[in-house]
């Protein structure tokens, strides 16, 4: 088939330049490759849906005349607004266009289609711990996940775990099943500059030695069980360093604060609130040691993050989190509080730790490249118009209508 000059369109509606937990996880997974495909060599044309009001700075982030940014019609901000937007005007939007190949990075398509598509499962957590979603969100992901990955031409997962419970639990045909492993940015890399670390911590209050987490204040991030490891790791060595708690508040975190109150720890753990996307390196360079106690993730980007800036790190045995961490990275039970405590004390005390996760942790990340997530997307989109094109029996491009 000949797919020079393919239309892709992508729904970027939940990319979010603000300072809050928005900007993190999906958003950063979307823009990274939005980034991407605008410097990729293809002949491929990418038309992005964007809310209005993150538009004007996603384009003056990303480059080439192969990107063009359209924003939404009226505010998707608000989830009610976005889901009727994606389910109303955008499949006009695509027939509109003539698009090619339709992509949904986050779990959802609309239920009408003109096109081939392409859909992201990101996770399936709303599966797996419902309790940690809000009954409307939990709902809504449950519907259309289900249905988007059995309708879609192609379906691409983040990690091999999430792959295999589609194929096993909703009888995805695993031929109809890629796995794209997201990306680490370059700047993720050890800091060698003793000075910059200096400055960095004296700059956010921070001491010598630290021991960090790092994402969304949320219940499946596992933060209650980390605080009572915390607290086991400071009665085997009164020494051990502060923990510093980093990232936006999400949902659900009261009873993380209440926690650290009733342990006394008020003194020894901190909450330094959002961290810039400039800052992150340095955030995780600067620590001893980063746990990721996470009881399930769709991938774990924070473990390899932590890992190419060569920090020691300790996270889940469940789910990706693995695939993540490889070889280099500590797995524990995440529900087992003293398991996790005595990981800590072990990985602290051991004099080569850091050395060896500077020349290993970088070697394994590497598979995670941006060259390797976009390349991935490139021939997916390609393969799912002539997938498309040969279940309609059409010849060259494809085009709307069916």
């Amino acid at each position: 088939m000949d797919n020079q000059g393919l239309r892709v369109a992508m729904n970027a509606h939940l990319v979010s330049f603000g300072q809050t937990y928005r900007n993190a996880g999906v958003s950063r997974y979307t823009f990274t490759l939005l980034e991407g495909l605008s410097r990729a060599d293809t002949d491929q044309r990418y038309t992005v849906f964007i809310n209005r009001g993150e538009a004007e700075a996603a384009a003056m982030l990303t480059s080439g005349e192969r990107v063009q940014i359209v924003p939404g019609s009226w505010s998707t901000k608000r989830p009610a607004y976005r889901v009727l937007w994606e389910q109303t005007t955008l499949p006009e939007e695509l027939r509109r266009r003539h698009i090619d190949v339709f992509h949904s990075p986050v779990n959802v398509l609309p239920l009408r289609l003109p096109c081939a598509s392409v859909v992201t499962v990101l996770d399936l957590a709303f599966l797996h711990y419902p309790q940690y979603f809000r009954p409307a969100r939990r709902i809504y992901q449950r519907t259309f996940t289900t249905s988007s990955a059995r309708r879609a031409t192609l379906v691409v997962t983040i990690a091999e775990s999430t792959k295999r419970e589609l194929v096993e639990r909703f009888h995805i045909p695993e031929e109809r099943v890629r796995v794209i492993y997201p990306a680490i940015d370059a700047d993720y890399q050890p800091e060698r500059d003793v000075q910059r670390l200096a400055e960095f911590r004296a700059r956010h209050d921070l001491p010598e030695h630290y021991l960090l987490f790092l994402g969304t204040l949320e219940p499946r991030k596992n933060l209650d069980v980390l605080v009572e490891a915390y607290a086991r790791l400071r009665r085997l060595d009164e020494l051990a360093p502060p923990l510093v708690l980093a990232g936006a508040k999400g949902w659900y975190y009261d009873s993380l604060f209440e926690r650290v109150r009733a342990l006394g720890l008020e003194r020894h753990i901190t909450f330094a609130g959002y961290v810039s996307r400039d800052e992150q390196p340095l955030w995780y360079a600067g620590a001893d040691l980063f746990i990721y106690p996470s009881v399930y993730e769709g991938f774990g980007l924070p473990i390899a993050e932590a890992l190419a800036c060569g920090t020691p790190t300790i996270t889940s045995n469940v789910s990706s989190m693995p695939e993540a961490g490889g070889p280099v990275a500590v797995q524990v039970d995440p529900g087992d509080s003293e398991g996790l405590a005595h990981a800590m004390q072990r990985v602290l005390s051991e004099p080569t730790a850091r050395e060896r996760t500077l020349i290993e942790g970088p070697r394994w990340t590497r598979r995670f490249s941006v060259e390797r997530m976009v390349a991935g997307y490139v021939d997916t989109y390609r393969e799912a118009a002539e997938l498309a094109g040969k279940r309609h029996g059409k010849r060259g491009r494809v085009r709307g209508g069916y």
